[in-house]
């Protein structure tokens, strides 16, 4: 990478690759592991914005005249791959569910510090107020799924005291 622009396009990349992995896959898989109807409800809510998500980035490289690509990002792979080797471990489904709502918050701060730095980019290499916009309105969709996640997260943590 040689440049600001570089940069951009390989988080870009990236980034939608986490959002199509987890329309696709995790949220999916996640939202039939949850017994707590709570946070059920907080990730379907997302999966349904998460849809979005991914159209709205492609939308981004049109916007910087670049073809949509996607790229893994390593450590997103790394976040579902931990939580798959420990998901099977609990004889306690509330328990299961803190993990859940966990490893999803974990997830959303990864893309919350991910949109920042597109957010940020966007500067030096001119990004249009349209894409500007489209990026920040997916900033604010996982600002509040991660406010929501961590609200389920207390309450669950607060229910395994009984």
């Amino acid at each position: 990478m040689s440049n600001p622009r570089d940069l951009f396009l390989q988080l870009l990349a990236e980034l939608l690759w986490v959002e199509r992995t987890l329309q696709f896959e995790v949220l999916p898989k996640l939202h039939q592991a949850i017994e707590s109807e709570g946070l059920a409800s907080a990730v379907a809510e997302h999966l349904e914005q998460t849809r979005e998500h991914g159209p709205r980035l492609e939308q981004v490289f049109r916007a910087v005249d670049a073809e949509p690509s996607s790229n893994l990002s390593p450590p997103v792979e790394k976040l579902a791959q931990h939580h798959d080797e420990l998901a099977g471990n609990f004889a306690d489904g509330r328990l299961a569910d803190v993990f859940h709502a966990a490893a999803a918050a974990t997830t959303e701060h990864h893309e919350l510090a991910a949109y920042d730095v597109l957010l940020a980019l966007g500067q030096p290499i001119g990004l249009s107020d349209d894409a500007r916009g489209l990026l920040e309105r997916n900033r604010t969709e996982e600002a509040e799924a991660l406010e929501r996640l961590e609200t389920e997260l207390r309450r669950l943590a607060g229910d395994l005291r009984g």
